[in-house]
């Protein structure tokens, strides 16, 4: 269960489909896109060495936007995440409880929206369901149902602030969390957002180039089973903030490139039940990210 992030999607919906400009620069809304990020140097504390982790994260729109009556658009994803936790040597019962590891993520999600260009209000709603695990014994505790609806209001063509609320692992240990945020189009080369946890301040020189200043949650909870056997739950939150440069490479497919810092470490592996086996709080470190894009709009 990918939450924040998810909570960012969530609010992007009806503030994207808000959006009168053709030049739509928000993140998630995208056609397709890969990304690899590596974050370095998470030192673990108490002599627990340091923790580098990689993510290869693939997204891609199922199809285009689905029209129903009323106003409504459904518009459906698919996602896939790997991610290493590698910790430079071997686990023991006391510390952190792997020592190279990959869990992957599996999700379908959609969300639905209503517009109507007679009124100011765009509201919406959004599920997924995600198979999240270390595929060494997958079971039904791997999979996840997550529900969210959120709403806003467009003040004029270059402002619009919206708020929501989403329930995560419906199916589990329930975990619920409200979302607030705006998209403000400043000028023709200036956007400044806030998507829930999500921070974008972009500059567009360019058709070609964009530059932004941001800041996202990333992480994810995965079903992992022990040495002995047991279903746990290995739970990561990190907040990273950093620079990123995008460049058109030929119509709506960009390259992009991030780097920054990773802060507000969190990691957590517990009971199904949500018990605390082991937690740890890791010390900031690097990351830097490469990705292509290709523009949904």
């Amino acid at each position: 269960m990918h939450c924040r992030p998810a909570l960012s999607i969530l609010l992007l919906c009806p503030l994207a489909a808000s959006a009168q400009s053709s030049n739509l620069n928000l993140p998630e809304i995208d056609a397709a896109r890969i990304s690899y990020r590596q974050t370095a140097n998470l030192d673990m504390g108490s002599g627990s060495g340091q923790l580098q982790l990689s993510q290869l994260e693939v997204r891609s729109l199922l199809s285009r936007p689905i029209p129903l009556a009323d106003d409504w658009l459904v518009v459906p994803f698919a996602d896939f995440t790997l991610s290493n936790f590698d910790l430079g040597h071997p686990a023991s019962p006391t510390g952190f409880p792997f020592h190279n590891e990959d869990l992957y993520s599996l999700g379908v999600s959609a969300f639905a929206v209503h517009i109507n260009d007679t009124s100011p209000w765009i509201y919406g709603g959004w599920a997924r369901a995600e198979l999240a695990t270390d595929f060494e014994h997958v079971t039904s505790d791997a999979l996840t149902f997550d529900l969210a609806a959120a709403g806003a209001y467009r003040f004029n063509d270059h402002f619009t602030l919206g708020c929501g609320a989403a329930v995560f692992n419906l199916n589990g240990h329930v975990s619920g969390y409200p979302v607030v945020g705006f998209d403000w189009i400043v000028s023709d080369t200036v956007r400044i957002g806030l998507y829930g946890p999500s921070f974008v301040a972009a500059y567009t020189p360019s058709q070609d180039w964009k530059l932004s200043l941001l800041g996202k949650t990333i992480g994810g909870i995965w079903n992992v089973t022990d040495t002995a056997g047991n279903s746990r739950a290995m739970e990561l939150t990190t907040y990273q903030i950093g620079v990123s440069a995008e460049r058109r490479l030929s119509g709506k497919l960009w390259l992009s490139a991030t780097v920054g810092a990773s802060v507000g470490n969190q990691l957590e592996y517990t009971t199904l039940t949500g018990s605390t086996l082991y937690r740890r709080a890791p010390e900031a470190g690097a990351f830097a990210q490469i990705g292509l894009r290709l523009k949904a709009w």
